[in-house]
């Protein structure tokens, strides 16, 4: 009987040493098991160039930093980065940080006292698509002008034929227009008229006319957004094209990042990676220029402009 008495006990006082040690093993390290107060986000903005504005985070604990230019949306990552604001004025800057206590944000105008004067120069992404002024853009009128495929400028899946220049007259003669000033503007005119592709208007597979976008599609008519140029980020490291406005687009009006979308815009912006700059094609008298989007994975659609 004693020795069945000192089985059972043993066998408890394992259980007993185990759940110990789960307690221990889940106990917060430390006495103290509340949160810190939430941060308090501050930072400063030094002009460390004409039109080049270096960011940095003095929030007096330690955190995470993420920030957003408000005006064009763009966004960078760090406790010190620098963007280019290459017009002179006022710009606000929104600050988010994470920390111990929590998440907080503070946004501040920040003013950038001389602009860029190089900032036009062709050899940069934004005065390759802008110049110094003004500076239009139409689909190539050639094979290949949209395509979509596994990856950036791939045409594996569908290419389109020269004969979609005559096919889609009423798509190759829209213009895309960039402005060269601080607002950034951007046109874009259909010339009153657009190609259904199936899933526009009355979802033909010829041209309608304009007045046939309605509803969310209306916001793909012709109108007046705004953009912004990341220079050397993208794939291909030659920059990135963000049009700012619901139902600003070049090309393929479904497409915006990571998916399609066929009843109207889906998102307030869609952010083009440059696949191609090209001044002056083969001494004919005007550029080329690639872009494109990733709609998910590896899937791509890629879309030819020339300047004229």
């Amino acid at each position: 009987m004693k020795t069945i008495y000192n089985k059972i006990l043993n066998k408890n006082l394992w259980k007993v040493m185990l759940f110990s040690l789960v307690i221990i093993a889940c106990r917060p390290e430390g006495d103290n098991l509340t949160l810190s107060a939430l941060p308090n986000p501050e930072f400063e903005a030094v002009e460390v160039a004409p039109g080049r504005i270096q960011l940095k985070n003095i929030t007096s604990t330690p955190t995470i930093a993420s920030w957003t230019i408000v005006s064009s949306g763009q966004k960078l990552t760090g406790d010190v980065v620098e963007v280019s604001l290459i017009f002179a004025g006022n710009y606000d800057v929104k600050l988010d940080v994470v920390g111990q206590g929590g998440m907080a944000s503070v946004t501040k105008a920040i003013t950038v006292k001389q602009s860029d004067p190089n900032a036009c120069d062709d050899k940069t992404a934004l005065g390759f698509i802008a110049s110094c002024t003004q500076k239009k853009w139409k689909l190539n009128p050639q094979a290949g002008a949209f395509k979509v495929g596994p990856g950036a400028d791939n045409g594996d899946w569908w290419s389109s034929g020269e004969g979609e220049v005559t096919g889609r007259a009423c798509e190759f003669n829209d213009e895309f227009t960039f402005s060269f000033n601080a607002e950034g503007t951007f046109g874009y005119d259909n010339k009153g008229d657009f190609f259904a592709d199936g899933y526009l208007g009355n979802k033909t597979t010829g041209c309608e006319p304009a007045s046939n976008l309605t509803g969310d599609q209306a916001l793909w008519n012709s109108g007046t957004f705004k953009f912004s140029v990341t220079e050397g980020a993208g794939v291909k490291k030659l920059g990135q094209l963000r049009l700012v406005g619901k139902g600003a687009h070049i090309g393929v009006k479904k497409a915006h990042n990571g998916g399609e979308t066929a009843t109207g815009p889906a998102n307030d912006f869609v952010l083009y990676d440059i696949l191609e700059m090209t001044k002056n094609k083969d001494g004919a008298g005007y550029d080329i220029m690639k872009i494109g989007v990733n709609i998910g994975g590896d899937a791509w659609w890629t879309i030819t402009l020339r300047s004229f």
